[in-house]
Order: structure tokens, then C-alpha cells, then sequence
């Protein structure tokens, strides 16, 4: 009965006096019993929530704030450790009420259930619901509101660092806006839900990394085919370790995703604040008139007026001696010819498969340019940042500078700043007697001579070594050639060129940059003492020199600026009274004749800015922001005067960003023991392989799920490492986007489902090329079948008239061209004598083969003559990595197939799947004897139950092979034992009969 209906028959007002007139008191008693144990149930909810925030936001709730005789003590650690350990013991005991309350109101709704009607029930338990809603959320209002108001004052929400937000345009914030935007791009919100299909093709991609499972069915399938054993292409092939570990992971995924569900939905309800911030954002979002960005230099948050942000870069994309605009899209052609280069090489042998695989382009696009603002400079000016990730050469330079890493020479380079400090402390004292200059290249990236640096790579590889590489010499300068100066992008919606300098964003870029000032120093080193140099340290383009006091440091910069025309130097010298001077983040002074002191030093970009500590990260993060902190000031400072300041400026700037003082004390103490108590060294271990295993953080629930994943696989895999990485997607930066977006068609590494607009019926697939190009293949397929009439359309081409012009007929002699060729001749035919002609032709058909489709789109058009489009297709998700790609197709394919019965079958390059998608698991074992090999297959769909076996027995070698196919649905760890139990008596069996099945050749089947 549908509810209008029910309303209609019972009344929705005074429903206690209906019950108690109409059924009795013993009826009203239940009702009213009902309503109290489901509003009671929601209540506790929300109190255990409440605590569980207070507790991970270090907020001690007032009723476990208590007197002691001693005032002091409420300041103790003691104190705060006792409230602590209060506050978990209510929460436990609130758990124990909420278990209590659910065996109430189970048996009171059940009882309800019993003594009226469904339609009746189902009336009553919607007014239930209804009255008691209004109450939860009262109850919600009031403990956000108590929440609010136990907030420390100087909690990082309250707190507004004015230096971290900086308003170049022409919108006015609010203080609201300005307070949220201060928390930094990087600060992160709990998600609304999670992305189960993405969580599934994590745990499967780690399965398979950790099993190599993938290889082990492959060799199966493989042997199968060799003994001429049929296998159907689904079958899973598992031993009993990745049995019992697929069981494990598939049992704790499905926990994990119905617990985080369940608690991300109660602290999307209940946390005020972020709710809050999600809705100042989204009108920020909404306002195309503004860019919202971060700064060149330090952490912060950076507002312009769009079209000042455009015209500034248009300003930079002007000069013509730089970049150029491009009328076309070269993206595929220079794909295909750089593809075309590895092929040719990879054929020849000249590179290896690793360095083919990684630099062959496969669905690039073009680089997206965007401006960082640098605010520490007036006026305000760009930095233009080219990001080139799946470009067509962005492989092929990761790939060249593995191969040519070796090249960079050690002496002269800085690694960080820590082993700069201690290289200054461990020079002799009398260098303390000269003065320390700073010396910056300008514009090193986009002044680097790229002819010359690659025939320096060329000479040092080709000349100076013994063994030269493989590739010849000049297949390599072309492969360096493609990868440092073919470089376009795109802004605004145009197309640009580089034509000048090393190509923005190439991970080759800061390799050639080392090469070329390494040669500029070997070339002249000689001169440097001539110019008063002792000593030149390097990182990148910034140089640490000490230079006799008798030379000007401007001399000498102009001096080294003229030695090559690329290279132009800037100079900072140290300061004439305290001899100090600023060099990376290290803060140097010199003490002449008796050495250098450093300590910590922060750049007047530096806004203060780090992880707040009530963002929606791990907590380890939080600590690892602090670490980092404390651990450079104990590797930088040099006196103890030093470090203790900088730790007190570290307690500052972690307690402006709602850091508890305690927790940033333990810290150091922590980092302290392991400074000057270190501990006793670790016995070495065996090598174990690391795999990373990717969550998405949704709190406690999170973590213990990492645990729990890392012990399992422990079990199975000792010597398999489990490195879990906790994603956290929802930061504030992602809400904004100033690259140019890539058009859907050209977008690729894909799962795309085209969907019937007739019948509805879809088809999953993917590529890891252009979307593009995938439908163009699949639509010329469907072509193929299509009827004359809709195959061939008619052109839109206006023929040309020749009938004022009509082509003189040619009546001298045929004679060849000096190309050989014979001339075209004009024969003129009225059409009797083309119905004459025809009648006298005979057709000869080609003896050809009729066409077979290859995309299940055609094979669904001449199943139901149904015909796709290209606006039939659409992107359902986007992987970048090849393998991961396939899983997450097999994963949404079967989700679909699951949920509905109109999807296209026709896919056959699917990636079997173990801990998500249907449940299919398989089992494979191989038990080696004397008598022979004998394998054993498991296969669980879901069903009844029934059990199969057969035995197939082959030659002389007594090969015995069984296959067990059992369907019921999941597998439990005691249902994986006892499977295994049948199979141990099964090979015990087989093993009683082996004498008299060895010389037999043909199957028998065997019932369980």
C-alpha cells in the first residue's frame, strides 16, 4: 500500500489518543517505547561523536574539568593526562549505552511490528521519524554550539595571519572569506563521502603488486594451452597464501568502506565549521572574474583579476623571440614522428626496452601554462610555469636523464643545506679571512645554449670514454634535440611554441642547466684565483664564494659575466658591520680567523604558514611538519644560544597554526635523544620489497584499516614491505583551476562508456590513447555495416560546371610524357552507348570475405540495428597508469553488469579481479610428488554450493590436474580452510589411485 493511501486511512495528528482508543494501552506502552529508544539511539550517536571530536581536537569538555585543593595543578600534565583518560572512559561507556539501547529498541520495534499491521506499522514508524528529527537536530544544534564555544581563543580557526592572504583584485572579502582562506591551498576538509570504486581499484592494484598474480596466471593459461587443456578465460589461478589473503583484504575493504560511509555522513552533519567553509568556497569558485592561486616563493594565498593575470601573461608570450603562436594543435604529429624515432631505435637495438617503453608517448597533450605572482617584488610580475606531464616528450626526457645522471660531477655541487653547514664547519679557520659573496645566474633555465650542452654530453660520452653508449651519435642528439627544444603549450585557449632556450617543465631541463656550469667551471677554474676566489660552492644557479677582501665583489661579478655570453651574474656581499650573510636558508657568520656561525634563516616570503593542526590530515603529518622543523634547526644551528631561539621561534609559529604546546614539546625532546643519546644500531634484516598501498583518509577508520591491511599481508608475505600512503582529496586548492581544462576528446588514459540512445544498452571500455581516436575506431568499424545509403552522404561540395567550357577532345597521336606516363585521354559517350556497353560487360566479383566486426558497438548494430554517434560517448573515470587503468575497467564493467542487465558484452582485454568487482575467486595449488604434479582451481560465484571436480590425466608423467568450482558467494577465512581440507583429501584420494590413472589419457568426471 502506497503511503498516500496509508495517510488517508490513519490520522497523522493525536496519534496517541488513535492508539489508545482504538488498541489499547499495552499498544500505546510499545509505541511510546519505540519513539523513546530510536530518539535515545541518535542522541548517544551524536554524543559519541562530540567526544570523538573533542578528543582529536585536544578540547577538554567542561564537565571533566574538576577542583583540586592545589590550583597549580590544573597547569600539570598530570591533570591534563587524568582528563584525557576521563574522556576515554566516557566514550567507552557511551559505546556501551548505544549496544544496550539497540537491544531495546530492537525488541520494542519488533514487538510493534508484532501487535499492528504493515501498513499500520509503516505509518507509525514515518511519524516516529518525524518527530523525532526535529529533536536530533535541536540536540545537533546545541552541542556544535558547545563545541564552538570550547575552543581555545587562540585556536588556529580564530587566528588570521595577514600575511598569508594577499588581495590583488578588485573583489572585497569578507572577514569570513579572508579567516578561511588563511588556513592556506593546502588545508584540507573531510570528504562528504567516499569513492568506493576508487578504493577498490587500489586494494586490487596492491593485491596483484603483491602476488604478482598477474604474471602467475598468464605462465598458467600458457602451460594450459600447451597440455591442450581447455580453461575458461575468467578463471582465477591462486595458491593458498593469495587465497587467504584475497579473503582477508576483501573482508577488510568491505568493513572499512561501510564504516567510513557511516562516519563520514555523522561528521559532514555535525562539523559546523567545515560546512561553513565548503559554502565560501563554493561562491569563491563560482566567481570567474578572479584567480585564486598561490605565490611565487613561501606558502600562501594569492587573489588577481583574471584578465590582469591573462594580459600579464600575454605580455610574456609576446616576445616573438621566445615563443610563437600556432595555428594548429602539433600535439599528434609530434608524437608520431617521435614515435616513430623509438620504434626505428628499439628495432636496431640501440635502446633497450625499459628506456623505449618510458619515453614512447601514448594519448599526449599539450603542456598548460600558468603564472605564479611573485607579491615580493613591486609591481607585481609573473612567473611563467610550464607543467608537462603527459606531453609527447616528457617520458623521453625522465628517460635520458636516468641515462645520463652519471655525468654530473659531485665537487663543486651542494647537495641540501645541512651538508653545506657542515662542509663550512670543516674548513680551515684561517678561510675565515675572507669575505663571503653570493653569486645568482640569471635566468638560468631559459638561457642555457642547447646546441652547445648537448655536444658537450655528445663529446663527454662519444670522446672522453672508453665505452661509448649503444645508440649511435646521432640518433642520441636527436633524441635530445626532441626532448629540450620542441616544446608547445597551451594558454587561453591558443596554442604557443618555444623557440628559445631549454623547454619550460622538462624533467631534463635542470640536468643540461648542471652540465653546462659544470663545463663553465672546469673551463675556468684557472681564472677564479685570479679573480680573488678560494673557494666556490654550487646549488643550481646560487654559489657560495669567499673572496680575498682586496677584490671588489662587483668587479668580480661583472668579470665572470663576461666569460660567457649565456651567463649573466648577480652578487650579494655580506654586511660591512656584522659580517653576515643569507644563503639559502642558512643564516652565516663569519668570525674572523676563528670560523663561521649559522642558524636558521627565513626569507621575508616566509608568511608563517604551515599544516594546521585541525586539518583533515593525519596526524602524522602534523608531526612530520613539526620534525622537519626541529630537526634542521639541530642540523643548522651552530651554538646552543642558536637553537634555543629557533626552537622558541618554532613554539611561535606551530602555536599561530592551533599546534598544543605539549605536543610540539614532545617533539623536541624526542629529536633531542636522538641528537646526543642515539640508539644502539638495528641488526641488518632481510631485503624486503616494498609496495605502497594508497587510502583515502577518512580519519581513525583509515588508519586502523591500514593496520589491519599491513598485518595480513605480514602473515602471507613476510618479506613484503606494505608502505600505506593516506590520500587526503578534498584541500582547499583543488576547488580552484587556472590551467586550461583539455577538451574531452583529447583527453586519454580513459574508461568511456557509450551508451545506446535508442535502447539504452552500454558498452564500458578504455584507452590509454586519445578519447578521440578510440571513438573514430569504433565508428569506422560500424561504417563497415551500414547500409549504401547512410554510408556514403551527400558531399556538400559544389561541383564545378564545365558545360560553358567544354574540354576539347584530343584526335592526334597518343604519345608518352617525359615521365613515361601516357597522357590522359577524352572519350566522349552518349548514354546509348553506356546501356550498349553495360549490356555487354559481365561483373566480376571479388572473391572477398565478407567484413567481421571488431568493436561491440557494430556487433550490437547488426544484432539491433541500433547506430552509435560520437555524442553517445562519455568519460566515467581517469587513470593515468596503464595496468591500474585495466583493473578500474574491470571493476566498472562489473559494477555495471552487476547493477544492470543492459550492458554490451564484447570486452576481452579485462584484468581479472580478486577483492572487488563480483567476487570471483579462484584458487590454484600445485602439490609436486613423486608421482607427478597435480593442480587444483577454486572458483566461487555465488549460489548453492554445488561442488564440481574433474580429473584429466595426462601421459606418462601421471600429470593430474582438478577443478573445483564452488559457488556461494564470499569467501570467510573458515570457509578458505575448510576448502583447503577438501582438497587435501581429494589430492589423498587421487594420490590412493594414482597407479591405475597414470597411462590413462582421457577425462573422467568425479562427483563430490
Amino acid at each position: 500500500m502506497n503511503s498516500s493511501n496509508t495517510r488517508n486511512r490513519y490520522p497523522t495528528v493525536d496519534i496517541d489518543d488513535y492508539i489508545g482508543q482504538h488498541h489499547g494501552s499495552h499498544f500505546l506502552y510499545t509505541y511510546r517505547s519505540v519513539k523513546k529508544f530510536y530518539y535515545r539511539l541518535d542522541a548517544v550517536h551524536l554524543d559519541i561523536e562530540f567526544l570523538k571530536i573533542c578528543r582529536a581536537k585536544d578540547i577538554i569538555p567542561s564537565f571533566l574539568w574538576f577542583k583540586t585543593a592545589n590550583n597549580d595543578l590544573s597547569s600539570s600534565p598530570v591533570y591534563k593526562a587524568c582528563q584525557l583518560k576521563l574522556l576515554n572512559v566516557e566514550i567507552n561507556a557511551k559505546r556501551k549505552k548505544l549496544n544496550d539501547l539497540k537491544i531495546m529498541y530492537e525488541s520494542s520495534l519488533n514487538r510493534l511490528r508484532e501487535l499492528s499491521s504493515a501498513d499500520f506499522f509503516e505509518h507509525l514508524f514515518e511519524i516516529i521519524v518525524s518527530e523525532c528529527s526535529y529533536l536530533i537536530d535541536e540536540k545537533r544544534r546545541i552541542l556544535n554550539k558547545k563545541l564552538l564555544s570550547l575552543c581555545p581563543v587562540n585556536n588556529s580557526t580564530r587566528y588570521y595571519n595577514a600575511k598569508v592572504v594577499t588581495n590583488l583584485s578588485s573583489r572585497v572579502l569578507s572577514n569570513e572569506e579572508l579567516i578561511c582562506l588563511a588556513n592556506g591551498l593546502d588545508y584540507s576538509l573531510p570528504p562528504k563521502s567516499i569513492n568506493s570504486m576508487n578504493v577498490a581499484s587500489n586494494v586490487e592494484t596492491f593485491f596483484h603488486r603483491i602476488t604478482d598474480v598477474y604474471q602467475h596466471h598468464k605462465k598458467f593459461m600458457n602451460e594450459q594451452k600447451e597440455n591442450e587443456a581447455f580453461v575458461e578465460s575468467d578463471v582465477r589461478v591462486l595458491n593458498t597464501k593469495e587465497l587467504t589473503l584475497a579473503s582477508d583484504l576483501s573482508s577488510l575493504t568491505k568493513s572499512f568502506l561501510q564504516r567510513g560511509n557511516r562516519c563520514q555522513i555523522q561528521k559532514h552533519k555535525f562539523d559546523f565549521e567545515q560546512q561553513h567553509y565548503r559554502k565560501l568556497l563554493q561562491k569563491l569558485k563560482e566567481d570567474t572574474s578572479i584567480i585564486i592561486t598561490r605565490p611565487d616563493k613561501g606558502r600562501g594565498v594569492v587573489l588577481m583579476d583574471k584578465q590582469d593575470y591573462v594580459n600579464k601573461i600575454q605580455s610574456i608570450l609576446n616576445d616573438s623571440s621566445k615563443f610563437s603562436s600556432l595555428s594548429e594543435d602539433p600535439t599528434l604529429a609530434r608524437e608520431n614522428s617521435l614515435k616513430s624515432i623509438l620504434r626505428k631505435l628499439h628495432d636496431q637495438g640501440q635502446i633497450k626496452d625499459q628506456f623505449y617503453y618510458l619515453a614512447r608517448p601514448t594519448g599526449s597533450n599539450p603542456g598548460r601554462l600558468y603564472g605564479l605572482p611573485k607579491v615580493h617584488k613591486k609591481p607585481v610580475s609573473l612567473r611563467p610555469v610550464l607543467s608537462s606531464i603527459g606531453t609527447f616528450n616528457y617520458g623521453l626526457g625522465k628517460a635520458l636523464t636516468h641515462m645520463l645522471s652519471d655525468l654530473i660531477d659531485n665537487k663543486n655541487m651542494i647537495k641540501d643545506s645541512s651538508s653545506f653547514v657542515k662542509d663550512l664547519h670543516a674548513l680551515d679557520d684561517p678561510l675565515s679571512t675572507f669575505k663571503m659573496v653570493s653569486f645568482d645566474v640569471v635566468n638560468l633555465y631559459t638561457n642555457i645554449p642547447v646546441d652547445k650542452t648537448i655536444n658537450i654530453i655528445l663529446k663527454e660520452l662519444y670522446e672522453n670514454r672508453p665505452v661509448p653508449p649503444i645508440i649511435e651519435r646521432n640518433d642520441l642528439k636527436e633524441l635530445l634535440t626532441f626532448a629540450t627544444t620542441k616544446s608547445h603549450f597551451l594558454f587561453d585557449g591558443k596554442i604557443y611554441d618555444q623557440v628559445d632556450g631549454v623547454s619550460m617543465g622538462s624533467p631534463l631541463a635542470p640536468l643540461l642547466a648542471e652540465i653546462f656550469l659544470q663545463e663553465f667551471e672546469k673551463k675556468y677554474s684557472s681564472l677564479f684565483e685570479n679573480l680573488g676566489i678560494v673557494y666556490w660552492k654550487r646549488y643550481v644557479d646560487d654559489t657560495f664564494v669567499l673572496l680575498d677582501p682586496k677584490f671588489s665583489a662587483k668587479k668580480v661579478c661583472a668579470e665572470l659575466s663576461k666569460l660567457h655570453p649565456s651567463v649573466k651574474f648577480t652578487s650579494q656581499e655580506e654586511d660591512a658591520v656584522t659580517h653576515k650573510l643569507p644563503f639559502l636558508n642558512v643564516l652565516i657568520q663569519r668570525q674572523e680567523g676563528i670560523g663561521f656561525q649559522t642558524r636558521i634563516y627565513r626569507k621575508p616570503t616566509f608568511t608563517g604558514l604551515i599544516t594546521k593542526w585541525n586539518s583533515f590530515v593525519p596526524k602524522i603529518y602534523k608531526y612530520n611538519t613539526i620534525s622537519v622543523m626541529v630537526h634542521h634547526a639541530i642540523q643548522i644551528c651552530s651554538s646552543y644560544k642558536a637553537l634555543h631561539a629557533e626552537f622558541q621561534c618554532i613554539r611561535k609559529i606551530s602555536k599561530r597554526n592551533g599546534y598544543p604546546s605539549n605536543f610540539v614539546d614532545s617533539i623536541i625532546k624526542r629529536q633531542l635523544n636522538l641528537k646526543y643519546e642515539p640508539s644502539a644500531p638495528v641488526p641488518p634484516t632481510l631485503s624486503t620489497d616494498t609496495v605502497v598501498f594508497k587510502i583515502p583518509y577518512l580519519g581513525k577508520e583509515s588508519q586502523v584499516y591500514g593496520k589491519l591491511v599491513t598485518s595480513a599481508v605480514a602473515k602471507q608475505y613476510p618479506l613484503k614491505k606494505v608502505r600505506v600512503i593516506y590520500d587526503v582529496p578534498d584541500r582547499i586548492g583543488r576547488n580552484f583551476k587556472n590551467k586550461d581544462a583539455v577538451p574531452d576528446e583529447l583527453k586519454a588514459g580513459v574508461v568511456y562508456e557509450a551508451t545506446c540512445s535508442q535502447c539504452n544498452n552500454s558498452y564500458i571500455g578504455q584507452t590509454c590513447r586519445h578519447l578521440k581516436t578510440r571513438i573514430n575506431e569504433h565508428l569506422s568499424d560500424q561504417k563497415k555495416f551500414l547500409p549504401q545509403s547512410l554510408k556514403i552522404p551527400a558531399s556538400n561540395k559544389k561541383k564545378k560546371k564545365n558545360s560553358q567550357n567544354p574540354i576539347p577532345l584530343y584526335n592526334g597521336p597518343i604519345t608518352r610524357s617525359r615521365t613515361g606516363k601516357l597522357p590522359s585521354s577524352s572519350i566522349k559517350l552518349y548514354k546509348d552507348d553506356i546501356d550498349e556497353l553495360l549490356k555487354q560487360t559481365t561483373v566480376k566479383l571479388k572473391n572477398e570475405q565478407p567484413p567481421v566486426p571488431k568493436s561491440a558497438i557494430s556487433k550490437h548494430y547488426i544484432k539491433t540495428h541500433h547506430m552509435f554517434t560520437k555524442d553517445d560517448f562519455s568519460i566515467l573515470l581517469m587513470e593515468r597508469y596503464r595496468y591500474r587503468l585495466r583493473i578500474s575497467t574491470t571493476l566498472t564493467s562489473q559494477h555495471r553488469i552487476v547493477k544492470a542487465t543492459d550492458a554490451i558484452s564484447g570486452r576481452t582485454d579485462l584484468v581479472n579481479c580478486y577483492i572487488g568487482g563480483t567476487g570471483l575467486i579462484n584458487c590454484y595449488i600445485r602439490v609436486i610428488g613423486g608421482t607427478g604434479v597435480i593442480n587444483c582451481y577454486i572458483r566461487v560465484i555465488g549460489g548453492t554450493g554445488v561442488i564440481n571436480c574433474y580429473i584429466r590425466v595426462i601421459g606418462g608423467t601421471g600429470v593430474i590436474n582438478c577443478y573445483i568450482r564452488v559457488i556461494g558467494g564470499t569467501v570467510s577465512p573458515g570457509r578458505v580452510k575448510y576448502i583447503q581440507y577438501i582438497i587435501t583429501f581429494i589430492i589423498h584420494v587421487i594420490q590412493l589411485h594414482t597407479t591405475t590413472l597414470q597411462n590413462k589419457s582421457s577425462c573422467s568426471k568425479v562427483g563430490l
